[in-house]
Formats: C-alpha cells, sequence, structure tokens
C-alpha cells in the first residue's frame, strides 16, 4: 500500500498538477462564444468528475475498516455523481455548468464528510479544498458569461 506521507517535492507537484488541471477550464471559458468553448468545457469537466469519482472507489477500496454498507454507498453515490454528469453534459446547455458546479461541491462535501477519507494527507485535502473552490467559480463564471 502507498504511504500517505510524501516529500516536500511530491506535496508541491501533487498540488501543481491539481491547479493545472484547472487550465482547460479557462481556456474554454476564454472561448466560449466560439462553438466548442461550452461543449468542450462540459466535457473537460465530466472527465475530472469520472476521475474524482473513480478515486473514491480506489480510497474504499483500499481501506481495510470500511463496512461493508459503507463501500457500497460510496461506490453507489460516486456512480450517480458520474451518470448525473453524464446525463446533464449530454442533454443540458448552459444549465449543465450550475449542475456541474453542484457536482464539484458534492465531491467535496463528500471527501471531508465520509469517514473513509479522513486519512488524506493534510496538504492533498487542502489541495482539493482551493482547486474545488476555483472550479466551482469557473462553472459559474462560465453560466453568467454564456451567450
Amino acid at each position: 500500500m502507498l504511504s500517505a506521507s510524501r516529500s516536500l517535492f511530491d506535496q508541491r507537484l501533487i498540488t501543481l498538477l491539481g491547479y493545472a488541471g484547472t487550465l482547460p477550464m479557462v481556456i474554454c471559458i476564454t472561448f466560449l462564444e466560439t462553438r466548442w468553448g461550452l461543449p468542450l468545457l462540459k466535457a473537460y469537466s465530466l472527465a475530472i468528475i469520472a476521475f474524482l469519482a473513480g478515486s473514491w472507489w480506489t480510497t474504499a477500496l483500499l481501506q481495510r475498516t470500511v463496512s461493508a454498507r459503507q463501500l457500497r454507498q460510496i461506490l453507489l453515490l460516486s456512480n450517480l455523481i458520474v451518470i448525473v454528469a453524464v446525463l446533464t453534459v449530454t442533454f443540458l446547455d448552459a444549465l449543465a455548468l450550475l449542475i456541474i458546479a453542484s457536482l464539484f461541491a458534492f465531491l467535496l462535501i463528500g471527501e471531508r464528510s465520509l469517514a473513509v477519507f479522513s486519512l488524506q494527507p493534510s496538504y492533498y485535502r487542502a489541495m482539493r479544498g482551493g482547486v474545488s473552490a476555483l472550479v466551482i467559480g469557473l462553472h459559474l463564471t462560465a453560466f453568467f458569461r454564456t451567450p
């Protein structure tokens, strides 16, 4: 099993990569007036939501203290989040941005409140909080800027 403690270099790299993941969103928002800005923002957001929801599976499956009930809840919640994201991206236009922002908030709240995530290192929790706040803000900005 991987160690939760990381070198300062690793911590900074992980934090940098987390924030760098928002750059495609910024680029899409810059080009919202184009034909591809909104669809690409929605698609990229869906990919990130699926990535984060998948990490819920990994975290839950690696925890030895998770009850069968807790494991089922985490697996079902993460799947539900992705299904909602897929339906949102597929069938909604600008309104999708508000729902996607809510899904990012829900993922963060889940990571802060579900016991299975309590062992996350503090630097990672801080990065996730900052990146999530930025991502939510970017989606709200995109919603209000959408033509």
